[in-house]
């Protein structure tokens, strides 16, 4: 029966009982039918009464819509993740976000370690690697890079066992299966000593600091013929004799603009290759296609003192340098030239800043000698209210494992 038809026969009904509710029938029919007839003689102009199951359905939808929004910010926040994992899908903070080498112990195997976006320990980001000539490997891990395909390069900095390491994409446990040596020191390429840092150029091709040779070399990417070949010496070198395999800046000794003690590197919005000189007490920039050094951005007239690691803000308008001596990080501003202390000594306990990394709106900062990573928002220079990771060993470089830009062909 349609809901019509039943209002009219409940209105009908309640007419009839109502002329005799004098009978105890009519009065008992009428107390028991009462609720049936109240909700009939509602106004009839009134809107009809929501469809409640459809409304809590949508309701639910907004409600989840709204959590996923919250989750969206809450994931952005803790991780410091701009857009989306190496999953190609929205960060999670309980995702493996980052990649941490430390300094190790001479004669024992190390392993990358995977951190998530929460700053916890995950294990090993990667897998077993044979042994060099050395013995024990890999020992002395350093520098990191991210490849499009999200494989990973890492630096064996051992003196004995210089190389550098080529492992895959991650797996269902996020760890990174050793592939092969991209490049290795050896008889065809005698500078790769006793390695650092690793940097990639906008071109794809691979740049080494070599802290026993004092200089920078340069490799084949993946997108040339020969992957990992040393690459020949630029033109600004032409004049400087006989230089090992695949040398980008020579050392002091050979080059009245080449490097001391060189260190941390990388590249800028302009395309020039930043380069820490540790014990040059400066940063400079050098030109990738003829070799030449650009500029000293920051020296000691900036109050640098040893320069370790350096890095841009992703707009790329401000250096960050950790400095070893100071225990400071100086910031410079690329547009205006002013260079100022972004994190004074001592702030939120840092001791010895080694790795430096910008994403979204903080920096972060390995503190070597209390074994930490600490941040700090850019925009302030405020530190966080705790370290983002405490580790069981000395911090070196940390790695974000974020789908890098493809190179640039041009």
């Amino acid at each position: 029966m349609t809901s019509i038809a039943k209002m009219f026969k409940l209105h009908f009904l309640a007419n009839v009982l109502a002329n005799h509710k004098k009978t105890a029938c009519a009065a008992v029919l009428l107390a028991m039918l009462a609720p049936s007839i109240a909700a009939c003689q509602e106004d009839p102009n009134a809107p009809a009464a929501p469809d409640t199951k459809h409304h809590k359905d949508k309701d639910k939808d907004k409600d989840k819509d709204k959590d996923k929004d919250k989750d969206k910010d809450a994931n952005k926040d803790k991780s410091g993740v701009p857009g989306k994992a190496a999953h190609d899908h929205e960060a999670s903070p309980t995702e493996v976000s980052w990649l941490i080498t430390m300094h190790g112990v001479d004669g024992q195997p190390q392993q990358v370690t995977a951190v998530n976006g929460l700053g916890e320990i995950k294990g090993p980001g990667t897998g077993p690697v044979p042994n060099g000539p050395a013995g024990a490997a890999p020992h002395d891990l350093r520098g990191m890079a991210i490849l499009p395909d999200q494989s990973v390069l890492a630096v064996n900095a051992f003196m004995k066992d210089s190389r550098i390491l080529h492992f895959g994409a991650p797996d269902a446990n996020n760890v990174r299966a050793y592939m092969n040596d991209f490049a290795k020191q050896g008889p065809t390429n005698p500078a790769m000593l006793h390695s650092y840092a690793i940097a990639m150029s906008p071109d794809g091709d691979v740049y080494v600091s070599n802290q026993d040779t004092n200089t920078v070399t340069r490799y084949a990417g993946f997108g040339r013929a020969t992957p990992g070949a040393p690459l020949p010496h630029p033109e600004s070198l032409a004049g400087f004799g006989n230089l090992p395999a695949g040398v980008f800046i020579a050392n002091s000794q050979v080059s009245p603009v080449g490097l001391s003690a060189v260190r941390g590197m990388c590249f800028g919005p302009d395309g020039y290759l930043y380069v820490a000189d540790r014990d040059g007490s400066r940063v400079s920039s050098y030109d990738r296609k003829t070799g030449e050094r650009v500029k000293i951005v920051v020296s000691e007239a900036n109050g640098l003192k040893k320069p370790i690691q350096l890095t841009f803000t992703e707009d790329g308008k401000s250096l960050f340098v950790g400095d070893d001596e100071t225990e400071q990080v100086l910031r410079l501003d690329m547009d205006s030239g002013l260079c100022s202390v972004f994190i004074p000594r001592g702030t939120a306990g840092l001791k010895a800043p080694s790795a430096l990394v910008v994403s979204a709106k903080w920096l972060y900062v390995g503190s070597r000698l209390t074994k930490e990573i600490l941040r700090f928002e850019i925009a302030t220079g405020k530190p966080d209210s705790k370290p983002y990771v405490t580790l069981p060993d000395h911090p070196e470089f940390l790695l974000h494992v974020i789908p890098p830009v493809e190179p640039d062909k041009k």
